[in-house]
């Protein structure tokens, strides 16, 4: 299944050493791991015999000895090498054997625990779960598919438990509509609610999911068919033929289609962020990036040097390097990685200059960044109502090995709320006017510094930016990259945790309790106000049931129905209002057959006192009008 086909080597032929090395990279290649182990450390046992043979004879010839110690060296070099190739082959081939029978047994617990889930049988699925994961403990994959499925097999039945309330639930809003009298059409919010929070709870469904997860399988597939790519361009570069270079460029117009032009994140905590390459060439000389992990957010802007395919290239790289680096290392090892894997794939001439920036999802009010010889910084001080040019320092991308990673020197800045940092590729710099002169930093500064001045949003900025830019050039297209990246300091978006200054002044303005400041806190600043709504209807709703029940117990039944029917139109639904309305609606009743009973009753003893009088007549008129309009009495 993993090996190759056998082919069977005739040891009788093999007469020389290049015969015998030949011999056992065919074991190799052929996966006969015990022959080319047993070949290697003949060929070693013979060579040191054959030499030391040969030096006793020729002991005492200086050059020839000199000469043979040589061959034998040389010989000696290259059986450890191939020894050396014999162990690296076997332990990958040993570890895919390994990998493939995982693969095909993961795959069956996948099935058989979707099964199991499927058929409700959740309990099963949680045992099975966890043997599987008593035997791979230490296989990162296994645990995290062990804590998704958990979770979701736990949500599972914790839905299950909670179907019973959640009826009772909707049966309290479908009473409250009947006891109210009230119509579809009187709730049409309280729909329209509850199709947005089914259309959430679909969008955290198992299709969903699915569709999620075929999406990565897919990203993997391109990822892959990018670096295949990007090995036949290198190859078809080298060759500097223009005909091969042509089709390096359709190669690479395949990869520039995948990578980011674009960064904008909304949701992001405690900062703002949009960059934007502008450019009419399919394959772009500059680049952008963006990635999260649990603790940090992770970004760069590149330059590359020149244009089209060589350019072309060393973005692809970069990118590559970013997205496959960025994740798991901190920004120094992102830089020193990125950079040698640059070097040993880029020809000498080649290189870009950029930046790569951290931002620690905790320590939200300073930044990380690691220079590769990039254009300055320039960051928006709030505060002072200034400027500030930052030079990041570095060495250009690919234009040396670094060897010490103690060369690489970070830079950690501070950036309080409402700062907005500014970065750029030289393609904004170098723009001209109409007479070739230069648009400059000076001028970019100075556009920078007004639109920071006039608004907080950095989308603005930008098109103020790209405006001015335009304005500058005559109002031509952008023929070369040009990228601009941004990110600001917005404290709006920081997660309020319990102690925090803004949660300790809405508990004490707004009188919460302890119970209600735990429903704050995880929430951002533009959350609060709506959690703030709903805390405050809850407080009301609970105010409105202490009136309703004052109603009650003191017997003002027509007041409580009115009160209650109100509520509940302005949407107010609880149970216990609901049952206030029905004790309501239940004494009228009452009060209505009370006293048409006590009617009845006064007539009744009319009539008896007509009957005694022997005015039968009257008697017979009262009691069928009486029959005509109350029915069978």
């Amino acid at each position: 299944m993993f090996g190759r086909k056998r082919k069977e080597i005739n040891t009788e032929n093999i007469h020389t050493f290049t015969e015998a090395v030949k011999a056992i990279k065919s074991y190799i290649y052929l996966k006969e791991w015990d022959l080319a182990e047993s070949a290697i450390q003949d060929i070693k046992q013979k060579e040191q015999a054959a030499f030391s043979e040969l030096e006793y004879k020729i002991k005492n010839d200086y050059r020839e000895l000199q000469k043979q110690r040589r061959i034998f060296e040389k010989n000696m070099l290259t059986i450890t090498a191939l020894e050396k190739k014999y162990e690296v082959d076997k332990i990958k081939y040993d570890r895919r054997i390994v990998a493939e029978r995982f693969k095909i047994r993961f795959k069956k617990i996948k099935q058989e625990v979707r099964k199991l889930t499927t058929s409700k049988n959740n309990n099963e699925a949680l045992n099975l779960l966890n043997h599987f994961l008593e035997d791979n403990k230490d296989n990162s994959e296994v645990i995290t598919y062990y804590a998704k499925e958990k979770k979701n097999i736990l949500k599972s039945i914790q839905k299950n438990q909670s179907l019973d309330k959640k009826r009772i639930s909707d049966n309290a809003e479908l009473e409250a509509i009947r006891l109210a009298g009230l119509t579809l059409k009187d709730k049409n919010e309280q729909a329209q609610e509850r199709k947005r929070l089914k259309e959430e709870k679909k969008q955290n469904g198992f299709i969903p999911q699915l569709i999620e997860k075929l999406k990565f399988h897919k990203r993997m597939k391109e990822k892959y068919d990018r670096k295949k790519l990007l090995d036949e361009v290198k190859i078809l570069i080298e060759e500097e033929s223009k005909a091969k270079l042509e089709i390096a460029e359709k190669k690479l117009e395949n990869i520039h289609k995948g990578l980011i032009k674009e960064v904008e994140k909304k949701n992001m905590l405690g900062f703002d962020i949009f960059g934007k390459i502008l450019g009419s060439d399919k394959i772009s000389g500059d680049s952008i990036g963006f990635t999260e992990t649990k603790n940090k957010y992770s970004f760069y802007i590149g330059d590359a040097t020149g244009h089209g395919v060589r350019a072309g290239l060393i973005v692809s790289l970069l990118s590559k390097a970013f997205q496959e680096e960025a994740p798991k290392d901190d920004i120094v090892n992102l830089t020193y990685i990125v950079n040698n894997t640059l070097k040993e794939n880029l020809q000498s001439k080649n290189f870009v200059t950029g930046i790569f920036f951290e931002l620690d999802k905790k320590y939200k009010n300073a930044f990380n960044i690691s220079g590769m010889g990039h254009e300055p910084l320039l960051i928006y001080r709030h505060k002072e109502k200034k400027i500030e040019r930052v030079i990041a320092g570095g060495l250009a991308g690919g234009i040396r090995l670094i060897k010490k990673i103690e060369d690489i020197k970070p830079k950690t800045l501070e950036l309080l709320d409402q700062d907005v940092v500014l970065t750029y590729s030289d393609g904004v710099l170098e723009a001209k006017d109409e007479d070739n002169k230069i648009y400059g930093i000076e001028r970019l500064e100075k556009i920078f510094l007004q639109s920071s001045q006039a608004t907080g949003d950095i989308r603005e900025i930008y098109n103020d930016l790209i405006e001015d830019l335009k304005l500058y050039r005559g109002g031509s297209n952008f023929l070369d990259d040009t990228t601009i990246l941004m990110f600001r300091r917005n404290s709006d978006k920081d997660l309020l945790n319990a102690g925090s200054d803004e949660i300790e002044k809405i508990k004490a303005k707004e009188g919460l309790s302890n119970k209600e400041v735990k429903r704050l806190e995880g929430k951002t600043k533009d959350q609060l106000e709506e959690e703030l709504k709903e805390i405050k209807k809850d407080k009301q709703t609970l105010m409105i049931i202490n009136t309703l029940k004052g109603l009650y117990y003191t017997g003002e039944f027509l007041k409580l129905k009115q009160e209650a029917t109100r509520y509940i139109r302005e949407g107010f639904i609880h149970k216990k209002i609901n049952y206030y309305l029905k004790k309501a609606i239940d004494n009228e009743e009452e009060y209505k057959i009370s006293q048409r009973n006590t009617k009845l009753e006064n007539k009744y003893n009319v009539l008896l006192e007509l009957f005694k009088k022997k005015d039968f007549n009257t008697v017979i008129q009262e009691c069928n009008e009486i029959i005509s309009k109350d029915g069978n009495i």
